[in-house]
């Protein structure tokens, strides 16, 4: 399966809801009787998703107006989802877009594909993605090796999303939290990150780099030496806990 078809398959119930010539043709939510969207400026909006429905785990939308546009049509539109299958990382990107009576259109620079959205007269917004492109913008800050890699990932779907919190209240998805060793062999940012960290410790002599080699090994086995951790060379979750706390302190933290 494709990765396209994979985020098609992310398609959720949206009762008599269909696409036609215009976005969604539905009793809650026809273009030309849906409520002016601008009137929802920092509303936070969110769903969340099964692993069977598709890819997409956690996907929230919220938009605000540009301050200096008099007309008050431009807007920006702030776009965040997590994935199934993909921990710790955030993917998405900031729009601008336009705002026309009850919908938003966002047309992303560099064929980065389509997002229209509507207000629904029950206060659901619909979003219609089609080839739209999202990157990682939120990675996590810990040894952790990044799974995959989000350059040209797209989605193609529809998505009904309700109200969270109060507006101007905080946005964003919390992905699906798992703990990645390190080991010989790993070729990531990652291990640059632990690298740095080793040779501030002194335990890691020489330029830091993407490659877990034998010297990052052996730069991994003297540090669990000296703080009484099993010598294994691999950065476990104990391992990558005691190098953040060591240096932590080393930089003088708290």
């Amino acid at each position: 399966m494709t990765r396209i078809s994979m985020m098609k398959s992310a398609l959720i119930p949206l009762a008599t809801a269909v696409m036609t010539g215009s976005l969604f043709c539905s009793g809650t939510a026809l273009a030309g009787d849906a409520p002016g969207i601008m009137a929802k400026t920092g509303q936070c909006y969110g769903a969340s998703y099964s692993r069977k429905d598709g890819p997409v785990k956690d996907l929230r939308i919220s938009f605000r107006r540009s301050v200096s546009d008099e007309n008050g049509t431009n807007t920006f539109v702030d776009f965040q989802l997590s994935q199934w299958d993909v921990p710790n990382d955030v993917y998405g990107f900031t729009a601008n877009c336009t705002a026309d009576g009850g919908e938003i259109v966002c047309g992303i620079e560099c064929d980065g594909g389509r997002l229209r959205l509507q207000m629904a007269k029950d206060g659901r917004l619909f979003a219609e993605a089609v080839g739209l492109r999202y990157d990682l913008t939120r990675g996590p800050d810990t040894l952790l090796p990044p799974v995959m890699d989000a350059d040209g990932l797209t989605l193609s779907s529809i998505y009904a999303l309700t109200p969270i919190g109060k507006p101007g209240e905080a946005c964003e998805v919390s992905p699906q939290q798992t703990f990645v060793a390190l080991q010989a062999g790993d070729l990531s940012p990652r291990v640059k990150i632990l690298e740095t960290k080793l040779n501030s410790l002194g335990h890691f002599l020489q330029f830091p780099n993407m490659v877990f080699d034998k010297t990052t090994t052996k730069a991994v086995e003297s540090f669990q030496g000296q703080y009484n951790i099993p010598v294994t060379g691999v950065v476990d979750r104990r391992t990558a806990e005691t190098i953040e706390s060591a240096a932590l302190i080393s930089a003088g933290g708290c």
